[in-house]
């Protein structure tokens, strides 16, 4: 084996190599360019999603651990937010969910979370939430069971408008503790 059998040798491992390589990112490609259909989306998924919005008065940090895009609803796993404003500080965090961007709607399933707040701190479950931007409204259709210090209360549903207006539907149980 002389020395130029050995470069023969090498030229060829470098052209079979530089081949499997652009195949490869042909592919890759490819995908990307990939023709869609009318009608038809393609989806997506994501990892690790985090993103900050300022909303009305509001900052929303928010983070995903899995996001599937499926134009115009996201399908979200492990959310969690951080919502900062005038009227305090709320968390939220939700296994699944759901945020539809055409209707900027948010759709959380068992969540649970705080709101400090200067006076009457307190702490919620939910198994369903359902938050829309326009009028930040806020629906708990299966119910929401909320403590704090000095009261507690569980609805069978609810909703709350803006950050103030709290409506109850079908009843409510309430535990005051001075």
């Amino acid at each position: 084996m002389g020395p130029r059998f050995i470069k023969i040798l090498v030229v060829a491992a470098v052209a079979v190599g530089l081949y499997f390589w652009a195949s490869h990112l042909k592919r890759d490609l490819d995908l990307v360019n990939k023709p869609v259909s009318k009608g038809e989306t393609m989806k997506w998924e994501l990892g690790e999603v985090e993103t900050t919005r300022l909303i009305g008065h509001d900052q929303w940090d928010i983070a995903a651990k899995n996001v599937v895009r499926d134009h115009p609803v996201d399908h979200l796993k492990d959310v969690s937010a951080l919502i900062s404003g005038p009227s305090g500080e709320r968390t939220v965090r939700a296994p699944s969910g759901q945020y539809d961007s055409k209707k900027k709607e948010l759709t959380l399933e068992d969540a649970k979370g705080y709101w400090k707040r200067p006076q009457y701190p307190l702490t919620y479950e939910t198994p369903l939430a359902h938050w829309m931007q326009k009028g930040d409204h806020w629906d708990f259709p299966r119910g929401v069971t909320v403590s704090g210090d000095v009261y507690s209360l569980e609805c069978e549903s609810a909703e709350m408008i803006g950050q103030r207006n709290i409506r109850v539907k079908n009843g409510c149980l309430v535990w005051w503790s001075q």
